[in-house]
């Protein structure tokens, strides 16, 4: 059926393409495959061969608009992995449906939109929600979205289903009702994103959300019940250009209080074909003798791949962090030439533990406080072949502290790793 589904997607593709005329205004198509190679030794061994693998994401959208009122779009995807068929005569079911929503806009005649269906959500820096279009896969929501008065409040109103137990039910028998008083474990996001624009050049958004996992973990007590709130501030003056960023949450997981905030500050001075960039994140974490409570700030629905060091050790803060929390700070340095198609990056992270662990190091015979995860350097060359088209290299090394030797059961060689991706969008 999802062969049949593609089949379907690409005759209307290229007949659309061939006939836009006769179909009329408002189609628009788009594209993209992203294709990478990786080299990964981020194990900590020179021991070790490292692994090899190389990614391929496709993706075929088309996209339908009617008078300015309604549009809808369809995107199909395939991921997999080079040679994970295991024959040349095999094939396996990875196509899906990424984006597929209805959106109306100007609803009852009022400025608003309704969007729903299924669809990326990618908000300012995409900090809290992001696409994660590094990705094999990438992010996208089933669920609904208004958008009210963008020309003056720009409010946005969603609600996500991130997890679901219930299948479709079309015949009702007694047996689909064992237990109506049992709540059906369900993992659901609802809030409001909320963007200003400044005179000056300056934007400030405000947002908050609740995200709620219904499975009980106790009587009458949810797997998580967590509220963030927070705002992002983009100023600017003359060369210089600056992000702030904070979050707060409270609430509940696994039955223990929540209370944890990430403050992130950002700045970049522009000296034209180079950019030179410092900040520093702070996410907390939770002290290790004091587990009652939980401090650690869970940025579960991020592009974290953009923020953390390239490498990834800790896009799934808290678990990559050990609860600890993550002190982020770092420098880079950006040079475009004049008239060229290349772009070279230079970023350098240093990684604490927001709390310190008491861990043996080495062959210690007591242990001791320790809060240095390492250091990181990412190395980016991207070539812009043509528009919508862009190679790009990518090597990385991380040099571990303590907290990452004990991660990595004492290992403590340089780790690196290695990436030539190509990425082509229509």
């Amino acid at each position: 059926m999802k062969r049949f589904l593609l089949m379907v997607l690409i005759i209307m593709f290229f007949s659309i393409n061939s006939y836009t005329q006769k179909l009329g205004k408002g189609w628009k198509l788009s594209g993209q495959i992203q294709i990478r190679s990786e080299l990964d030794g981020r194990d900590f061994s020179n021991n070790t061969h490292p692994l090899t693998f190389s990614s391929m994401r496709t993706r075929l959208g088309i996209k339908k608009s009617f008078e300015d009122k309604l549009s809808f779009f369809v995107q199909i995807s395939d991921s997999r992995i080079f040679g994970e068929e295991q024959s040349s005569l095999k094939s396996i079911n990875r196509i899906d449906l990424h984006q597929g929503y209805v959106k109306l806009n100007n609803l009852f005649d009022w400025k608003w939109s309704l969007q729903v269906g299924r669809f990326e959500v990618s908000y300012g820096t995409q900090r809290f929600f992001g696409a994660v279009g590094w990705h094999f896969v990438g992010r996208s929501f089933d669920g609904i979205r208004f958008n009210i008065a963008p020309k003056k409040l720009n409010l946005d109103l969603f609600a996500l289903t991130v997890k679901e137990s219930n299948k479709y039910i079309g015949n009702a028998k007694p047996s689909i009702y064992p237990n109506t008083h049992i709540v059906s474990p369900s993992n659901s996001i609802y809030g409001f994103w909320q963007k200003n624009v400044f005179g000056n050049g300056a934007k400030l958004d405000l947002f908050g959300y609740y995200d709620v996992n219904r499975t009980e973990v106790a009587k009458d007590t949810k797997k998580l019940s967590l509220f963030t709130v927070g705002s992002t501030f983009w100023g600017k003056i003359g060369k210089i250009s600056t992000i702030v960023e904070g979050g707060f949450q409270f609430g509940s997981n696994m039955g223990k209080d929540v209370s944890a905030y990430l403050v992130s500050a950002k700045g970049a001075y522009n000296l034209g074909d180079t950019k030179l960039g410092f900040g520093v994140d702070i996410l907390s974490g939770t002290n290790p003798s004091k587990t009652n409570n939980i401090n650690t700030f869970s940025p579960s629905y991020g592009t974290n791949h953009k923020f953390y060091g390239f490498m990834d050790y800790f896009i799934n803060v808290p678990v990559n962090s050990n609860n600890l929390g993550l002190n982020d700070f770092y420098v880079s340095s950006t040079f475009t030439p004049r008239d060229s198609k290349f772009l070279f990056k230079v970023v350098l992270h240093h990684f604490m533990s927001n709390k310190s662990a008491n861990i043996l190091v080495g062959s210690a015979a007591f242990p001791t406080s320790e809060n240095i995860f390492g250091q990181e350097a990412d190395l980016i060359v991207k070539y812009k072949f043509i528009k919508g088209t862009t190679l790009t290299w990518g090597g990385s090394f991380f040099l571990p502290g303590n907290l990452m030797k004990f991660k990595f059961n004492n290992r403590d060689d340089v780790a690196f790793w290695s990436y030539f991706m190509l990425t082509a969008s229509l």
